[in-house]
């Protein structure tokens, strides 16, 4: 070949420069993949676990309604309630006011045990992403409002505790129940948002 194109091609130099050129690339994508990459993701999963199990001990308490459900250690709480088909069916619920009144009681217990762990997750949610974070402020804001109801409920004669799941103007938790229900559904709305995030960044 008489061409430059043909010398170089040729050339055992230029050769030699281009495989050793290649194996740069290749180490240093290796490189990336092993001290970058593997380790960044598997930091950002494991922040995502301890984030949803948080959010999961409310609806936890909720959903299996167990007397002393806030206690439960995070480690250990049921985040199945995390899926798009237990959130949605149970936004619906809340939405219609369908929910008796002691899973929003449980509910409450565990916003209020678990306010300050919210409050001091959010740099892990910074860690994430601002997306993330602000996503996050939100759910905190949420988890305050619905705690704030803590202690504040009305007493219940005991011949009137028949009435606290019913619609009767005689029902003295009717506007209390509405209230940790508005707010227990403005949490799971929230939780839908968040869920959405993290599917379509895993998508």
């Amino acid at each position: 070949m008489d061409t430059n194109v043909g010398y170089l091609l040729t050339n055992e130099s230029f050769k030699r420069i281009v495989s050793e050129l290649c194996l740069s690339i290749v180490a240093a994508y290796v490189f990336y993949l092993f001290i970058d990459f593997m380790p960044r993701a598997t930091a950002e999963r494991d922040t995502r676990v301890v984030l949803d199990s948080l959010l999961a001990s409310i609806l936890d308490a909720y959903s299996r309604g167990r007397v002393f459900g806030h206690e439960t250690p995070i480690s250990h709480v049921d985040k199945s309630v995390l899926s798009e088909r237990w959130l949605c069916e149970h936004k619906t619920l809340l939405k219609n006011e369908k929910v008796k009144f002691l899973p929003l009681k449980f509910a409450l217990q565990a916003a209020d045990s678990r306010l300050e762990d919210f409050r001091h997750a959010l740099p892990l949610a910074v860690s994430l992403s601002p997306k993330h974070a602000m996503q996050w402020l939100v759910i905190i804001d949420k988890v305050r409002l619905l705690a704030e109801n803590y202690g504040s409920q009305p007493e219940v004669p005991e011949e009137q505790m028949c009435l606290v799941d019913t619609d009767s103007d005689d029902n003295p938790l009717k506007l209390y129940k509405s209230v940790l229900n508005f707010r227990l559904l403005e949490l799971v709305e929230q939780t839908i948002e968040w869920r959405g995030y993290t599917t379509n960044e895993n998508g």
